[in-house]
């Protein structure tokens, strides 16, 4: 049996999520079908030591510790971390014997086996993805400085959050140097799913929905439904990888993510079990709130 190998790259504002993450894809696979690396930063010990051991009947957890000055002075997106970067490290930090590997934001679940993806028939292209749901191009309200970045208009853009990557082809052609270089010379919208799509363009392997089901599909309000509708409705009624995009996350607050209860479901089957955010109050309540006292206190002022 051919181990799939499967990456992560967090800090540890992102705990909780790769716990989950990493549980849901032992419960997809049986014992020794997988291996993970996590790429992290701000991980304690006992945290690693503990997750690992609570899916060592299933999968391995090999921990590389990144040096932040191998990405020092590039550009990532305001909506995220400095770990986004670091998966643009895994040709460098995985050792040499690993040729491709199937790397996974720490917002996802998986929900079906990873063997057909980690099988994928390239075509000789240097990533498999899905393309992005908000933004299917790089022009667009939700795209990006497309003519900055050389790009055309119209080429097709994918999400970062789900990458089949051919390691040998991006150490031999230099891929992570070259996305480095556009992240420390430019400061595009999307950080380095920018500078992915821009030294990839035209050389990537377009994957169906399943594979990466992001919210705005999930939530039937992506521009997806009205151009690949049967893919879409394929992926929304059996994921294989759900991905938490956007702001809500199911970890922030109850009731934030339509698909919460899948997430909940896998932290349940857990040591975390049980664990639940706390209810923030809405934006709205809080502005009401400050009206309010705004009020009170202009009429207390106003007392004779």
């Amino acid at each position: 049996m051919t181990t799939i190998h499967v990456s992560f790259c967090v800090d540890a504002g992102f705990a909780t999520p790769l716990w989950v993450a990493i549980a849901s894809l032992a419960r997809a696979h049986s014992p020794g079908e997988c291996a993970v690396t996590v790429l992290y930063q701000g991980l304690d010990d006992d945290f690693r030591s503990t997750l690992s051991a609570e899916v060592a009947h299933r999968i391995t957890v090999t921990w590389v510790e990144v040096d932040e000055e191998l990405v020092a002075g590039a550009h990532y997106s305001t909506f995220l971390s400095r770990a986004s970067l670091y998966r643009l490290l895994l040709p460098a930090l995985l050792p040499t014997n690993v040729e491709r590997t199937i790397y996974l934001d720490a917002d996802i679940i998986v929900m079906g086996n990873l063997s057909r993806l980690w099988q994928l028939d390239m075509n000789g292209c240097l990533v498999g993805a899905v393309r992005e749901a908000a933004a299917p191009w790089p022009a667009g309200p939700c795209g990006t400085d497309w003519l900055g970045l050389g790009m055309r208009p119209d080429s097709p853009y994918f999400n970062s959050g789900v990458l089949v990557i051919s390691l040998r082809d991006w150490r031999e052609q230099g891929i992570a140097q070259q996305v480095l270089g556009v992240l420390t010379s430019q400061r595009p919208r999307w950080g380095d799913q920018d500078g992915l799509n821009a030294v990839l363009e035209g050389r990537w392997f377009e994957l169906g929905r399943q594979w990466n089901l992001q919210t705005a599909d999930a939530e039937r309000r992506g521009i997806a439904w009205a151009l690949w509708r049967d893919d879409v409705e394929a992926a929304v009624a059996s994921p294989s990888v759900i991905h938490y995009t956007e702001r809500h996350k199911p970890w922030d607050s109850p009731g934030s993510h339509s698909l919460e209860g899948a997430w909940l479901a896998v932290l349940d089957g857990t040591s975390r079990r049980g664990w639940r955010p706390l209810a923030r109050p809405r934006r709205g309540v809080r502005v009401g709130r400050r009206i309010k006292a705004a009020v009170r206190a202009l009429i207390q002022d106003g007392d004779p």
